[in-house]
């Protein structure tokens, strides 16, 4: 297991001038080693004792934009789910955790095996998800991982020890983060990526989870039961005969990783070779020792001379989309060497590709208060559903020097130290203060503006900023959401050094200003994050120095409040928006995938509500024959009662005469339905109900 080191800083040995380093609290995740293939599969789950399923995802990968809507709306749909735990690793309490934790943890797993190809409707076993949670608290408590712990061990239970040796085991992560763990498979005991062949085996159907907090000294930890009874039955069909790891088509760089890997049920690797190219240009590749008995055969290899055995180590990733193509040769399939061909396009889901269409809407860009005016909008290729949704915008500017609290934001810190602080500030007799406080660097840290806001071409955001001591590992980043928060883009980063030397970053304050024109007419979110990746960290707290990001006199100006008035389901591409009041709106439509996971709002459409006349709608039934009269009978279905008038034509094209001193009007129903009676004349006759 490896430390990331940390700056402590104290009065008697900082002075400005000296780093203590020593070892933190937080310890990097550790995977182990993946669990065996089980030699008996009779005691285990084969087939859903409850069916709670949040999976049956399918997925095109040939489709940027359907695998970019796969993963800002399902995979991030995990992200920042509370534990809602009630273990107690103090007292060896297993406890359980929240729906919504178990839900989001499985909806991780079917999502990577959505999008390998395998069948993506794993159910959560209960029963083992008990034995599964006790597995977890023991990894915990014990500070330490084995597939078979002994009975000397603290919290340990028979129902534990049975999980332990069914599950992928992780310490210092838990949750859906330990599943994209499993899948990253670091570390150099995970060179066969054994984790992620169990979780895309594609016989599974049951699996189950169990998932601790970090209480003080005892890490997080999860425990993902594997096994199922149907290992070594029928396989299923998949999308391609092979599973690989990045899938073939289109793949989000976040779940790319350095371990590369390709799975045949019955090929025999150890003669195999991988070649990969990009641009033409050959990519060196590092093949892993082939080690059978996890899941399907596989072969992994490490690509352009990567670090996999280090956590921290990212697949290289340009910002464009970059395609990567892999030759594996020599495969043995039935005594017959075989070779396969395809390609990786790695990706930014947060970039729409040329692919991209968006619910555009068409309509009065003046509708009439109190009316039903109709609006339509353009289909989403993959939706399931749509909602539309419309804001009132008000003239709107903002400056909060803290002083009045945090009021104007969503404060989500760890525990430990004041966000308004008095001790270094711009003007007045407070600041915001964000830090890393001991224990939990990896926390999050961050002032979320509560307010939306829709920016004019000459918006901007003032702020002064001051970083103080920030290490290597430390940024301090401004970002705006034009989702809802959804995703994030950075306007400003700023990082910390780890050079060894003890000065801050920054002595004074610095004034920074942002131009938002760029982002005109798009609803904003804004957000000031003090993030830690890994290497050094200086923590809080201490006396007498400033230690992380301070922030005074934000200022917000040529903006307009966005107030959401409400949000609507549509089955259908069309809706009626009918203001109350005068005023600018925005009216914005999206798209639902899988029945509940919402795509990014698609552009907005400024309209400004007026008061006029109330338009008259007139719905006209077919005309009828009673003797030597035509009845035409039609309702007013908007619109005040008017003087009607009925016009008679020859050809439908007109011209068109008013026959009143022809015609008898009745009342059917006050308001509402009305008859005209007319003689009959003519072999050809059309007619037409108007208001004067």
């Amino acid at each position: 297991m490896s430390f990331p080191a940390f700056l402590a800083t104290t009065l008697s040995a900082l002075l400005l001038t000296h780093l203590t380093l020593s070892l933190p609290a937080q310890s990097a995740p550790d995977l182990g080693t993946p669990p065996p293939a089980p030699a008996d599969v009779s005691g285990l789950p084969k087939g859903p004792r409850t069916k709670d399923v949040t999976g049956g995802f399918t997925v095109n990968p040939d489709a940027r934009e359907e695998v970019r809507s796969f993963f800002n709306a399902v995979y991030r749909a995990s992200d920042g789910v509370p534990m809602g735990s009630t273990a107690d690793a103090a007292t060896c309490t297993a406890g359980t955790n929240a729906p919504a934790y178990y839900t989001a943890v499985l909806r991780r797993l079917n999502w990577f095996r959505a999008l390998a190809g395998v069948p993506a409707s794993i159910w959560f076993d209960g029963a083992e998800c008990v034995k599964a949670q006790q597995a977890a608290l023991m990894m915990s408590r014990n500070t330490n991982l084995n597939h078979s712990p002994p009975a000397s061990w603290i919290c340990y239970t028979a129902g534990g020890t049975n999980a332990a040796g069914n599950s992928n085991l992780a310490l210092g992560v838990a949750g859906p983060d330990a599943i994209t763990g499993y899948l990253s498979d670091y570390g150099a005991n995970n060179a066969a990526a054994g984790h992620r062949r169990w979780v895309l085996y594609p016989q599974t159907r049951v699996m189950a989870t169990g998932d601790v907090p970090r209480q003080g000294s005892y890490l997080p930890a999860n425990a993902t039961w594997v096994m199922d009874g149907n290992y070594g039955g029928l396989r299923p069909p998949t999308r391609r005969p092979y599973v690989c790891w990045p899938p073939a088509g289109f793949a989000p760089y976040a779940v790319v990783f350095p371990r590369w890997s390709f799975a045949h049920p019955s090929a025999n690797f150890s003669t195999a070779t991988v070649t990969m190219h990009s641009n033409s240009v050959p990519i060196a590749v590092r093949l892993e020792t082939v080690a059978n008995g996890y899941g399907e055969n596989t072969l992994v290899w490490v690509p352009a001379g990567l670090d996999a055995n280090n956590q921290n180590t990212t697949f290289p990733f340009s910002g464009a989309d970059t395609v990567y193509a892999v030759t594996v040769n020599n495969a043995v399939i039935g005594g017959v060497s075989s070779n396969f061909a395809y390609t990786v396009t790695v990706f930014d889901p947060a970039v729409p590709g040329a692919d991209y269409r968006p619910p555009t809407i068409s309509g009065p860009g003046q509708p009439s208060v109190g009316q039903a005016n109709l609006y339509t909008f353009t289909a989403v290729s993959d939706a399931t559903g749509y909602q539309w949704r419309s804001t009132l915008r008000t003239p709107y500017s903002v400056a909060d020097g803290a002083e009045a609290g945090t009021g104007n934001f969503t404060v989500d810190t760890a525990a430990g130290y004041a966000v308004q602080d008095n001790s270094v500030v711009a003007s007045g007799s407070y600041a915001f203060h964000l830090a890393h406080p001991v224990g939990d660097p990896f926390a999050a840290e961050t002032l979320t503006f509560t307010q939306s806001f829709l920016p004019l071409s000459n918006a901007a955001l003032t702020v002064k900023s001051r970083l103080g001591y920030a290490a290597d590992g430390e940024t301090a980043r401004i970002q705006v959401s034009p989702n809802g928060g959804a995703s994030w883009q950075d306007i400003f980063t700023q990082s910390g050094v780890g050079d060894g030397t003890a000065a801050p970053i920054e002595n004074s304050y610095v004034t920074r200003s942002f131009p938002l024109g760029t982002l005109a007419g798009q609803g904003l979110k804004l957000r000031f994050n003090y993030t830690y990746a890994s290497g050094l960290y200086y923590i809080y707290p201490q006396t007498g120095f400033a230690v992380g990001w301070y922030l005074d006199e934000l200022v917000l100006t040529n903006v307009e409040r966005l107030t959401l008035l409400g949000t609507n389901t549509t089955a259908t591409t069309n809706f009626v928006f009918s203001p109350a009041q005068t005023g600018n709106y925005n009216l914005e439509a999206r798209a639902l995938i899988f029945t509940e996971f919402p795509l990014d709002w698609g552009p907005s459409k400024p309209v400004t509500a007026v008061t006029s006349a109330p338009s008259v709608v007139i719905a006209l039934k077919p005309p009828k024959v009673v003797g030597a009269q035509v009845q035409l009978d039609f309702t007013l279905q908007s619109g005040p009662p008017s003087a009607f008038k009925l016009l008679r034509a020859d050809q439908a094209v007109g011209p068109w005469t008013t026959i009143d001193a022809a015609a008898v009007l009745t009342t059917n129903v006050p308001d509402s339905s009305y008859r005209f009676t007319t003689p009959v004349g003519g072999s050809t006759r059309f007619y037409r109900v108007r208001t004067p």
